[in-house]
């Protein structure tokens, strides 16, 4: 079941028929193999759903253990707590009368009636004024708000705690974010018309459906997610299109990435045990579940994220993913490109081939000081990723508790040199590369003395 952005791979009209750009429709192939996937579905009983479920809940346990938890917490989101703190800043918002209302009121109506049209600038001003908003409100409050949240509080226990800017957050993104979502997809349509982005992901995700799964550099031994599975995959990306609550889109951007952990096989599993898939397995195959989705409006959803989400939400695991979802977008917009580049039938080499064109992942090395040995890892990154950024993403999969002591080194010819926060490690490796050098980064702690060997970890 494909399905796309109300494009069906083509630019969408400049004016009207958002909404239905939004929602997207099915293409008449896929609502074939739809209605034909329920007629099947329809004839099983109840004994082989049971088994289904069955095996699924065998399964889980191949997804990563924190995403896992960061998915139940997305989910649960505080729903239950704040309740009368959240509807309390509502009740002041349809007060016409309050600052807080004006102040929305206002704000909203400029950003529809202002000349900006760069959908970035005007995400970063939506930040801005609702991270501004709830500090008017906890440190100023109004009407009755102050006493709200005290009568909160005398119902805590001793070990609990009102999460007051995760409440309003979300009651920020209903108050701003909804009202002023299609006038933010409209510039992003917009934007992403005029410089081909839309255009080049589509003719892209199209050339890609034509490849085989080795072509696209996922493994003989990874079987991918069935087509039952990936119907459940496909609900949580259109569900991601939909909402309008950036940390709803990034709720349902990590159920999508559960799912595919939880439905992916393999052919010879090691000791009977479930593998947990990598960085070097799991892009290409996220890759391909952008492919058969055909989700065209990728670039824009995984934006509208990175420009609305609160940063705190923005490190660790969701932030992880969010990096995830930009560097395969990155990889599908160049697919063809670098394809054509390789030898007919070569598959993709996600190691030293055309992701380093890509410019969609780093291989880091990791001195693990305890045996002497070097860890590889793999880490997807967006385009023009600075090393501060790099560093986040290293620190939270290496588990490093004192990142501040760490630092990003570039090697070259076992000579090591520190990265300065703001640098992009992309370039400099390009710059390395083009000069006919080897270049390869590694993270470690930055008063460590190590003699690096003069034959670097393969990539």
């Amino acid at each position: 079941m494909y399905f796309c952005v109300g494009l069906e791979f083509g630019i969408p009209e400049r004016r009207g028929g958002l909404n239905d750009w939004c929602l997207g429709r099915a293409m008449q192939e896929d609502e074939k193999k739809r209605r034909r996937h329920h007629r099947n579905k329809d004839r099983k009983d109840r004994k082989d759903r049971g088994e289904r479920k069955h095996r699924s809940h065998r399964r889980q346990s191949t997804a990563p253990p924190r995403l896992q938890a960061l998915v139940k917490t997305r989910e649960a989101g505080g729903r239950g707590s704040g309740a009368a703190i959240r509807s309390y800043a509502l009740h002041l918002a349809a007060d016409k009368s309050t600052t807080f209302a004006q102040n929305i009121d206002n704000f909203i109506a400029c950003t529809r009636d202002s000349r900006e049209q760069r959908p970035q600038v005007v995400m970063r001003n939506m930040r801005q004024f609702m991270s501004g908003m709830k500090n008017y409100l906890v440190k100023h409050g109004e009407r009755e708000f102050e006493k709200c949240v005290e009568r909160e509080r005398s119902k805590l226990r001793p070990n609990e705690f009102l999460n007051l800017d995760a409440i309003l957050e979300g009651v920020m993104h209903r108050l701003v974010v909804r009202p002023l979502k299609e006038h933010l997809y409209y510039l992003f349509v917009n934007e992403y018309s005029d410089n081909g982005a839309i255009q080049l992901l589509a003719d892209n995700i199209q050339y890609a459906r034509t490849k085989s799964l080795s072509d696209l550099g996922i493994r003989a031994k990874i079987i991918p997610p069935s087509d039952a599975d990936l119907e459940t995959i496909f609900q949580y990306l259109k569900r991601l299109q939909v909402v309008d609550s950036p940390l709803e889109k990034l709720e349902n951007l990590l159920s999508c990435i559960s799912a595919i952990f939880n439905s992916v096989k393999y052919s010879s599993p090691e000791n009977g045990e479930p593998v947990v898939l990598g960085a070097d397995d799991f892009l290409p195959l996220f890759v391909w579940v952008l492919v058969q989705s055909g989700m065209v409006a990728a670039e824009i959803e995984a934006e509208y994220m990175w420009g609305l989400l609160h940063p705190s939400l923005l490190s660790g695991e969701g932030g992880y993913y969010l990096t995830t979802l930009s560097s395969a977008v990155h990889v599908l917009k160049n697919f063809t490109t670098c394809s054509e580049e390789k030898h007919s039938g070569a598959p993709l080499d996600w190691g030293i081939g055309p992701l380093s064109e890509f410019r969609s992942v780093l291989r880091i090395v990791v001195p693990d000081e305890s045996n002497g040995s070097l860890l590889t890892k793999t880490l997807p990154v967006r385009p023009n990723m600075t090393t501060k950024d790099v560093c986040k993403i290293i620190a939270h999969k290496a588990r490093i508790t004192n990142p501040e002591d760490y630092g990003l080194f570039k090697l070259v010819n076992g000579e090591e040199t520190l990265l300065k926060d703001d640098e992009c490690p992309q370039d400099i490796k390009g710059a390395v590369t083009a000069s006919g050098k080897h270049c390869m980064f590694a993270y470690k702690r930055m008063d460590a003395k190590i003699a690096w060997p003069k034959a670097t970890p393969s990539e």
